[in-house]
This record gives C-alpha cells, structure tokens and sequence, in this order.
C-alpha cells in the first residue's frame, strides 16, 4: 500500500509560499511518500509548481460549512501516513482530525510572543524564528530531515514567459514594482512606488513591470513619463504567470505582501517596505539578498497581519520611508548584482573522476572518460565550474582538511594543465554522527543542504536559478529541491545504482538522467539554445 503524506495550509499567498521549503524537505526525507497538498482553490496553481507534491486537493474559496464538511467526508477516504497542519485554523484543525492518519503533527504559531509584540509594551525578542523555520519544526517531529530554509517555486517554459513580456527592452535593469498589499493599512502610498520607479529608470535606465491589481494601475500621467517599451503593465495576472514575470526581473520592488514572497521563491532579490508590521513576526523576505526599508516607530507593530487601522493622526511608520531610501537600496542590491553569472556545480568523486573509497592521495586521481572534455565545453557556453562534494571521511576520521585540500589542489592544478579552469572548489567535512568532534555536526553545508551552492552564489556572483548541479548521487539531485538550481544525475559513479531506485520514488517525470558529465553539458547547451 502506498504511503502517503497530507500538507494542510489554505491560505494566504505568502504563507503557502513560505511552506515550500517544508514540503521540499518532507520530499527529500520521505522519497517513497505520495504527498498531497490540501489548500484554496486559487492557490493551487502555485502549489503544482513547487514541484515537490504529486496531488493538490482545494477547497473553493469562499466555500460554506456545509461545503466544507461535506469536501473532508469526501478527503476522509483517503488514509494518510502523516497529516502535518502548516494552517493551525480552525478549519485545518477540524481537517487534522476527521482525517485517518497515523501521525498527526501541526507547527508551533507564537501567539503568546506575537500578541506581546503588538501590544504596547513591543517586547520585541532580539532573536526569533522565521515563519519558515516553524514550518520546518513540523517537518522534524515528522520523522523528516532539514535542508531547505527559504522558500521555492519551478518556473515555466521560457516560450510562455516571452510572451508574457513581449516588447519590455532588456537593455538595463528590469525591475517589478508590486504597490498592492492585502491590506490597505500597510500600503506605502503608490505615488511614492511611482516615484521610485521613475528614479531608477533616469538614473538606471530601468524598464519598469508595474504589477497590481485594477486599483493599483498606473495612471496615464506616470506612463506617459517613460519610453513605450520601458514599462509594461500586468494587471490582475493569474499568480502562477506573475511568477515567471517576476523571474525574469533583476529586482523586485514592493510592500510586506504575498508578491514579495513570490520574488523570493523564483530568486529574484526583494526590497520590501514594512510599516505597521517587524521583522520579528517572521515574515521577512528570505531571499539571498532580500531586504527590508523600514523605521523605529514606538507603535510598531500594531498587528500581527498589518490589518488594524492606524490609532494616529498619520501613518508615521510608512510616511517616514522616503522614495530616495527604497530608491537607494534597489540600486545598492543592482550594483551588488551587476555581473552575476551562471555555474555548473559539479560533484567531484564518481562524476569528474573515478569514485575510489574515501580517496585522499592526489596520485591517485583519475579522470572519468570525457569528464574534461565536458567540463571545457561547459566552460565554453560560459558557465563557472565549481566542483563541490561531500568528504565525510574528515568527520569519520579517516583523513583531515589537510588531506582534503590537497586532493582539491591537485585536481585543479591537473586540470588546468588540460585546459579547464576552475573558479572554485567547495566541499563539507561534516557528519552528524561521526567521530571527530569538531565535524560531527549538522550543517548547513552537506548535499543536499545548500549551504555551499550559496557560498558559491555570493562569493561567485552566481544566479542559482540560471545554474545547473551535476552529480552521481540523490543528494545533488536533490539540490534541486533545496535551491533554484537544475539537477542532473549521471549513471557513472555509484548514478546507475541510484538510478535504479528512483523507480521506488515519488519524484514525477521531469527527473533528467544522462550517461555521464558529457553528457549532462551537451543537455545543458540544448536548454541553453531554448534560453
């Protein structure tokens, strides 16, 4: 009988987009698990798109109490492994237990802390939890293992994202201004949205994506102020195509909203104005290089959602942030973007050379047939090589870093003598239960956690999204799942072994298995044609 694991979370946007990161994790950790996702109606698109759940189930919204019932007698039917409740609504407490399940688990909210910051006392902690890291708190008392931290959505065919931005010049930045919020007490005034947005075109020669709904929409005055095909607008979009518009922008511009969540989830770095809502709530972009504008204001936060009208004669908390402060800070973000790259992470033992027990003798080191001539052709399209791997033998004390470096040294200096140079070389050293104390820890570093691939990202100046991880093992093909990265498994090094048990998971049909590192390239340069 097959296993299988229910997700509840309804609504909002933000929030189901913040529970990716759980449910990649709950993907990795239960391969064999058919996961289901139960949510509103309109949200569905965008959970198919995390590309981690093999089934979504919805309910219309708004739906009655007799509809509802009537959708869980109908869901009931079903027996789950794990119900896991990322709502914690009295509608997802009534799902959590009518349905059949053998564990039932259901993530911690902080209301005590929460109301405490709002109320007039603002006992702001000086370290807390992101909403993320709640979510994946459910995760652990799951049984599941903890990789991915921050929030992930697959993008579409470049065809339909194209037409979506037909006519927008690529000649400088592109930037996506998003003035809407869910809540009319934590919008920045849209003149001022305006105003950032005809700065960064004078002075970057930006195009503008203006995106609201129809009571966000530029008016004639503002549009007449920009060349025809410096600004476009997409008005009342469906969620799951403003995603892939957002993809394609440098930068995104916008209030604490569920489209700032958007951004983050599709890689595209987030300046986001936060008023009557902190960081502390947990709702801050978690974005690479997401950032939030705001100012010490002593009634904030008012309010857990941003919703509770302002008590004041003005609203201070957003009228005190400046078009010139967001203003500055997108083009901060901009210059610290200006010549990000793409890479081709590739593992080291079983995918560029020959896989031998816990290799740590440079004279040892032997090339996989075409893997050179792979990684000069890779070069050649003009992508990073960075190596990456796994070397748990440090924590298991069958060699040191030293030992480790040595090999990585020797393998570059080999390399580069053929032709190839590589921009860097990562590896972790860690084990959680190894036997060295200084490495026998969990980390943020071992594949499939993301840890080096971000390193590389912001050392390197690497857009993940854009960038591909090359490997001979489930945990580089999981990379996918935890960073915005492609995945390729090859069938040298212990791949063809693990090739054979993808059959026994529940991964779909968009997993890609080629016959060796050449071969992963020569697939690389077919997607790139497409680009």
């Amino acid at each position: 009988m097959k296993k299988r694991i229910l997700v509840i979370r309804f609504g909002s946007l933000g929030d189901v987009l913040l529970t990716s990161a759980a449910v990649a994790n709950l993907r990795i950790s239960f391969p064999d698990h058919e996961i289901t996702y139960l949510t509103k109606e309109r949200f569905a698109p965008v959970v198919q798109r995390f590309g981690t759940v093999d089934k979504v189930l919805s309910i219309s919204d708004p739906v009655s109490t007799t509809e509802f019932y009537r959708c869980l007698r109908e869901f009931s039917k079903v027996r789950y492994e794990k119900v896991i409740d990322l709502h914690g609504n009295l509608r997802s407490i009534a799902t959590r237990m009518m349905l059949k399940a053998g564990l039932k688990v259901s993530y911690p909210k902080r209301r005590g802390e929460r109301w405490l910051m709002t109320r007039r006392t603002k006992k702001i902690p000086r370290h807390y939890p992101h909403t993320i890291d709640l979510y994946n708190s459910a995760v652990s008392s799951s049984g599941g293992s903890l990789f991915c931290r921050r929030p992930q959505l697959k993008m579409s065919s470049h065809e339909q994202i194209s037409a979506l931005l037909s006519g927008i010049s690529h000649q400088g930045p592109i930037i996506a201004v998003a003035p809407g919020a869910a809540h009319p007490t934590k919008q920045w005034p849209i003149e001022r949205f305006a105003e950032v947005a005809t700065t960064l075109y004078r002075t970057r020669a930006a195009s503008i994506i203006w995106i609201g709904t129809e009571h966000e929409r530029a008016w004639p005055e503002l549009k007449s102020l920009f060349e025809p095909e410096r600004f476009v607008e997409c008005i009342n979009q469906p969620i799951a195509q403003l995603a892939d518009v957002i993809a394609q922008a440098n930068i995104t511009v916008s209030n604490d909203s569920g489209l700032a969540h958007l951004s983050s989830a599709v890689g595209t770095p987030v300046v986001a104005v936060f008023g009557p809502t902190h960081q502390a709530l947990g709702f801050a972009g978690r974005g690479l290089r997401d950032c939030v504008v705001e100012v010490d204001e002593h009634c904030r936060p008012c309010s857990r959602h941003g919703r509770t009208p302002c008590y004041r004669e003005r609203r201070f908390c957003l009228e005190r942030i400046t078009p010139a402060m967001v203003s500055k800070q997108t083009a901060n973000i901009l210059d610290d973007s200006a010549g990000i790259g793409r890479a081709c992470f590739v593992d080291r033992d079983g995918t560029v050379i020959t896989d031998k027990h816990f290799l740590s003798d440079p004279d040892q080191i032997e090339f996989i047939d075409s893997s050179v001539q792979a990684l000069k052709e890779v070069q050649g399209l003009g992508f990073k090589v960075v190596i990456i791997s796994n070397q748990s033998g440090v924590a298991r004390g069958l060699f040191d870093v030293v030992d480790v470096e040595r090999m990585n040294a020797r393998l570059v200096q080999m390399l580069a003598e053929q032709g190839v140079k590589v921009d860097a070389v990562y590896y972790c050293p860690h084990l959680a239960d190894g036997k060295v104390d200084e490495y026998a820890i969990s980390c943020n570093c071992r594949k499939p956690a993301p840890g080096m691939l971000e390193e590389a990202a912001s050392q390197l100046g690497i857009d993940l999204r854009r960038s591909y991880a090359v490997g001979d093992k489930l945990d580089d093909l999981f990379l996918g799942f935890t960073t915005a990265v492609t995945p390729l498994l090859v069938r040298t090094g212990k791949g063809a072994k693990e090739e054979q048990r993808l059959s026994d998971f529940c991964f779909g049909d968009d997993i890609k298995v080629v016959d060796n590192l050449l071969a992963a390239v020569k697939s690389i340069e077919e997607d790139s044609r497409h680009a």
